[in-house]
């Protein structure tokens, strides 16, 4: 449907709440204020596991799953973003192309950082816990799963999104968000799958080995003859459970608010959530996305250290500019000679 509004009012119609010139004016700056120093945080990290890549990437499996997620929050907010921040700014795209390739970019990297977060979830469970099974067989266990979980949406998607034959005839909205969304939710199977299979299983998954990890974490502290290999394998991989809780955190914190909205319109309400949606769920990834690098911060103590070292160099270089040019104490300088 296409509806164009110039009214700073919210705007219903058929049960779809249009975007009003008021909204796009407070979601714009919001989005840049988070995406600069997420930029910024993005290449820093980027640089040291470059510059650290036989530490964090030859020598350690449990990064490379990371790096995958922090590359797609990475591409989202520099190459995605710029196409929202320009519909925000005029209220539409311009053109058919741009539409389908929105469309393309924004599912593809957004569901896909949702699988690898999934499967970040299932491996740090083994690795935590099985780690042995991982490490006896890293190319069974870890490289083709990673792989094949990885580029699964980008594959699913270009078929669906841009060889689909309903791609070129569908009518798309160009002043909705991402231009109304895929030309395969006309088609009940395929819509079915895609949301079933692309977003509310993997939702469900990484709820769940979250929940495992934080009740066997429960369980071990809870027991009153814990064994001291245990507690200390929990303290080992503190950090790298703590990183994984604050990443699926955000990840969830985007996605299960879709998981409930499309099981209430669906069985319920038709309409439940389309405010909700246009105003808030369409630019939460955005902001979750860009809280990403600060948060596996926590699981890279070898950049923190880096980071550290930075911020001590800077203030000694500082303190010794400053005792350099500082003026002299008063007790400092010479006395004149009197000969009165």
């Amino acid at each position: 449907m296409n509806n164009q509004t110039n009214s700073n009012d919210s705007v219903v119609s058929d049960g779809i709440c249009i975007i009003t010139q008021t909204q796009r004016s407070i979601t714009m700056p919001i989005l840049i204020l988070f995406a600069f120093p997420a930029l910024i945080c993005f290449l820093f990290i980027f640089y040291h596991f470059f510059k650290l890549r036989k530490r964090l990437i030859y020598d350690s499996v449990n990064h490379h799953v990371i790096l995958f997620i922090l590359i797609l929050d990475f591409l989202l907010i520099l190459s995605e973003l710029p196409i929202t921040l320009y519909y925000l700014a005029l209220g539409n795209v311009q053109t058919k192309k741009i539409c389908i390739f929105w469309i393309y970019w924004d599912y593809s990297l957004e569901t896909s950082s949702l699988f690898l977060t999934m499967y970040a979830a299932i491996e740090r469970y083994f690795l935590v816990f099985h780690k042995h099974h991982i490490l006896k067989h890293k190319y069974l266990f870890h490289y083709i799963p990673m792989f094949i979980i990885g580029f699964y949406i980008p594959i699913i998607y270009f078929y669906l999104i841009i060889l689909s034959p309903c791609a070129m005839d569908h009518s798309y909205d160009i002043t909705s968000f991402v231009c109304g969304g895929a030309c395969f939710f006309s088609y009940v199977a395929v819509n079915t799958y895609d949301t079933i299979v692309d977003t509310l299983v993997p939702c469900l998954i990484l709820l769940i080995f979250n929940l495992l990890i934080i009740l066997r974490v429960i369980i071990a502290r809870g027991r009153v003859f814990a064994t001291q290999s245990l507690i200390d394998l929990l303290k080992k991989n503190r950090r790298m459970i703590l990183q994984l809780f604050g990443i699926s955190f955000m990840c969830l914190l985007s996605w299960m608010p879709w998981v409930v909205i499309i099981i209430v319109q669906n069985f319920f309400i038709p309409t439940f959530g389309n405010w909700f949606i246009t105003y808030i769920l369409h630019y939460l990834p955005y902001i979750t996305a860009s809280t990403s690098p600060f948060l596996a911060l926590i699981g890279l103590p070898e950049i923190r250290k880096h980071l550290n070292i930075s911020k001590y160099q800077t203030k000694t270089s500082t303190a010794a500019t400053y005792s350099t040019t500082a003026p002299p104490m008063p007790s400092e300088i010479p006395e004149k000679n009197n000969f009165d």
